[in-house]
Order: structure tokens, then sequence, then C-alpha cells
């Protein structure tokens, strides 16, 4: 199969997956239902959750910044500013696309930049994926998992020599230039990443932040619900917190849209007063900052790339 007919499929896959999930979204809704929940809301569990937002928002790219310093010189603002571009580059790019490109915006060495983003999204992805497995019954098959993951993380360097490894079969079959770059970039971004983890202390932060992150995120959904005197337990909000990350990784659909709400309605049951729990969530936790976004990331371009330095 070629790689354009791949990128079609993945399109039309993606297209599929935002009909069924906006079909189901209709389905759960009714109108006039809609209206008197929006008009009994308790608005201030609203404000609560926007305040909580600003939070996560806060200590993700504080995250981003505690690694990205140990790899070089950068400022908060800069990669505050990197980072709410990234909403928006996700919003009309491939999500993985979209994290690389958020990089560039904060200068220096891209590779180095690149390695302390993808530490902290390594740790977040850790502590879901442990999550999930526990949520699923296999707590022990998650622990091990989890203990497997964390070994990779400290003995790297084997991860390592597999890719020096696999460069040089390339150069033995002739493709020595193409190896000589990959590698290059291999180097340059495995710097970056010893750097990133050598401070132990760091390390833990990184993973402790990582799990406020994704529990302040749980609580946030469980505020909206109240705003709609929807009661949601803890354990039901982080099930749809999960289902939602899933949903959204596996559809393709730029931000999510449609399919994040699925998820959440999986883990918190159908009805109106759900679907407006779930779309103000994901509306005040994310949509808000694609939107934000778009501005930063615009006003950045005009500014040249400068490097942020300070």
């Amino acid at each position: 199969m070629s790689k354009m007919e791949k990128t079609t499929l993945r399109k039309l896959f993606s297209i599929l997956a935002f009909v069924i999930s906006l079909a189901y979204l209709y389905r759960s809704v009714d109108v006039n239902e809609l209206f008197i929940a929006l008009k009994e809301a308790e608005y201030k569990y609203l404000l609560f959750a926007i305040i909580l937002s600003f939070f996560t928002l806060f200590l993700a790219a504080t995250r981003w910044y505690l690694v990205l310093r140990r790899v070089q010189k950068t400022s908060f603002k800069r990669t505050v500013q990197a980072f709410v571009s990234g909403y928006y580059l996700m919003a009309i790019l491939p999500p993985t696309v979209g994290h690389m490109a958020k990089v560039k915006l904060v200068g220096g060495d891209y590779f180095a930049a690149l390695s302390s983003l993808a530490f902290g999204m390594a740790a977040e992805i850790v502590i879901i994926l442990s999550f999930a497995l526990i949520f699923l019954g296999f707590t022990k098959l998650g622990l091990i998992g989890i203990a497997m993951i964390l070994l990779a993380f400290i003995y790297d360097k084997a991860f390592h020599k597999t890719a020096l490894a696999f460069f040089k079969f390339w150069e033995d079959v002739g493709a020595k230039k193409f190896s000589q770059t990959l590698k290059e970039w291999w180097n340059r971004w495995y710097t970056g990443w010893i750097k990133a983890r050598k401070n132990k202390s760091s390390f833990l932060i990184v993973f402790l932040i990582s799990i406020a992150v994704i529990l302040v995120q749980t609580f946030g959904l469980v505020v909206v619900g109240k705003a709609f005197s929807l009661e949601i337990s803890f354990k039901q909000a982080l099930y749809a917190f999960l289902m939602s990350v899933l949903f959204a990784s596996l559809s393709g659909i730029p931000s999510g849209i449609g399919a994040n709400e699925f998820g959440i309605l999986v883990g918190i049951g159908s009805s109106t007063k759900a679907f407006l729990t779930a779309f103000l969530y994901k509306f005040i936790f994310q949509y808000i900052y694609s939107i934000a976004g778009a501005f930063v990331f615009y006003r950045l371009l005009g500014e040249g790339y400068e490097s942020g330095t300070s």
C-alpha cells in the first residue's frame, strides 16, 4: 500500500469517526432539556473550572520549562507561548506534527528542545497507561508495564546502542548519507534527553507534575458536571478522561472534536446534561486554547521566531 493510499484511508477513517461521534452525541441531546439546563446552570462552577483550566495549563507548561531549561537557555514566557500555540497547531495538523511544530517556536537547538518535550510527554503517557490498565482490571500487568517503562527511562543507553546499530546497518547497505543525517539528528536528540533526565529531582518533579495535571483535569470534569447538577464521582471522571484521550487519539480528528465528547459520555453516561458537561469541559480545558493559540502563533510568526532566551 502506497503512502498516499495510507493517508487517504487515515483521512476516511477520521471522517467516519467524526460522523459516528456526532451521530452518538446528537442522539444524546434533547433540545428542550438543553435550554433548560443552560438556564438553570450554576455558573460559579464553570468559573471555578476555568480557574482549574488555567492552573492545568500553567502546570503543563512549567513541566516542559523545567526540563527545557536543563537542555538550553530559554524564557518561561516563550515556553508558555509555544505551549499555547501547540493547541492551535494540533487543531490544523496531525497531533504528532503539531507537537513537533510547536517545539520550533521556543528557539535554540530544535532536537534538544524536542527531547525535553518528549521527556515530559513520556512521563504523562506512562501515568495514563498505568491508570488505564488498572481500570481494565490488569493491575499487576499495569504495574509490570510501568516498571519496564521506568527501567527504559533509566537504562536508555541500551536503546541508544540499538539505534546506532540500526544506523550502521543502513550505512553498510549503501545509504550512508541518509544514515549519517539520521544519526546526527538522533545524537542531538539523545544528548538533550540525557541532559533532561540527568537531575534526579527534576525527574521526580516531572512525574509529580504529570500526575497533578491528570488529577486536576479529572477534578475539572467533576466540577463542570456540578454546574448542571450532574453528580460525577472522581472514579467516573477519571475513566471518562481516559476514554476521551483514547478515542481522540484513535480517531485522528483535529483536536479530537467529537471523539473527546464521545469518550466522556462513555465514561459518565449519555444524557443532555452529560453532553453539555462533556462539551463545555473540553471547551474550557482545550478548545479555548486552540483559539487563543492561533493569535499567539501568528504573533510569534510576526516576531520572526526570536530565540526567547533570557
